[in-house]
C-alpha cells in the first residue's frame, strides 16, 4: 500500500510540473520503463532518482510519507501571513509615510496559482508556487490591483454544484472578519485550511463554516480554535476551464 501511496504522490507531481511521461523521465534521467514502475508502485524510487528530486526542490519527506509540502520552500502558512501583512501598510523607508501603489494601466494581470484549497474536511494547502501555473484575468474584475488578490485550485467537492472541483478561485486578501460573514471565504486554522461559506455566530464565539454540497457536514470552529484561525481571503472570481479537443 505504502508503494503505491508514493506512485500517486508521483503521479501528482507529474501532473503539477505539466510534464508527459517520457518528459518527466528524460528531466530525472531514468528510463520510460523505471519510471512506470515508480508510478504505478510496482517499484520504491532509487536513491539517485530521489536525490534529482531533491535538487528539483521536492520536498523527499513528501514524496516518501505524504507529509509537509510537495517543495522545499519557505513555510507556506508564514507565505500567506507576510502577504497578508503587506496589505496593512507599506510605508516608505525614507519619508515615512505611507507609499502611493503604482498604477498599472494594462488591461490584464497575470496572478500565479498559490496552491490546491480543500473544499471539504481542512487540510493543508498544497503549494503550488514553485510550478509556474498562472491564470490571467481582465484588471476590471480585481479592483485594487493584482497584488490583493491570491489564486487558488479548488480540490474537493464540498463547494458544489456552485464551485467545482478544479475551478480556479480568486480571493481578496483580508484580515478582517467584518468581510466575510455570509461570504464564501478561504481560511486557516490549526488543522488545516478550507473554501467554505463563513457564517459569525458572536454570542456563541464561534465560526460557523458551511458547505453548499448536503453531502458534506458543517464545520464548527469553536472559541478556543478560532484564537488560531485567521482568514486568508474573500472570493472574489470563479473560473472555470473548459479542456476543448
Amino acid at each position: 500500500m505504502q508503494h503505491k501511496e508514493i506512485g500517486n504522490r508521483l503521479a501528482m507531481l507529474l501532473k503539477l510540473m505539466r510534464l508527459k511521461n517520457y518528459e518527466f523521465a528524460k528531466k530525472f534521467n531514468i528510463s520510460n520503463a523505471s519510471w512506470a514502475r515508480y508510478k504505478s508502485g510496482d517499484r520504491l524510487p532509487d536513491p539517485q532518482f530521489l536525490l534529482d528530486l531533491c535538487q528539483a526542490k521536492v520536498n523527499l519527506n513528501w514524496v516518501m510519507t505524504g507529509e509537509g509540502s510537495m517543495q522545499i520552500t519557505k513555510d507556506f502558512d508564514g507565505w500567506i501571513k507576510e502577504k497578508l501583512d503587506e496589505r496593512i501598510k507599506v510605508i516608505d523607508a525614507k519619508t515615512g509615510l505611507v507609499q502611493t501603489e503604482t498604477i498599472d494601466y494594462t488591461r490584464t494581470a497575470i496572478l500565479p496559482i498559490s496552491g490546491f484549497i480543500a473544499a471539504g474536511p481542512r487540510e493543508d494547502i498544497t503549494d503550488m508556487r514553485n510550478f509556474g501555473e498562472t491564470i490571467e484575468v481582465p484588471r476590471s474584475l480585481i479592483p485594487g490591483g493584482d497584488s490583493k488578490y491570491l489564486a487558488f485550485k479548488v480540490d474537493g467537492r464540498s463547494m458544489e454544484p456552485n464551485i467545482m472541483h478544479d475551478d480556479i478561485i480568486i480571493v481578496k486578501q483580508t484580515i478582517d472578519w467584518e468581510y466575510a460573514d455570509g461570504k464564501v471565504c478561504v481560511l486557516r486554522s490549526s488543522d488545516g485550511a478550507t473554501l467554505k461559506k463563513v457564517e459569525l455566530d458572536p454570542v456563541n464565539k464561534r465560526i460557523i463554516l458551511q458547505p453548499f454540497n448536503i453531502d458534506f457536514n458543517v464545520q464548527i470552529i469553536d472559541e478556543f480554535q478560532s484564537l488560531e484561525t485567521f482568514l486568508i481571503g474573500v472570493l472574489s472570481l470563479q473560473l472555470r476551464i473548459f479542456e476543448v479537443d
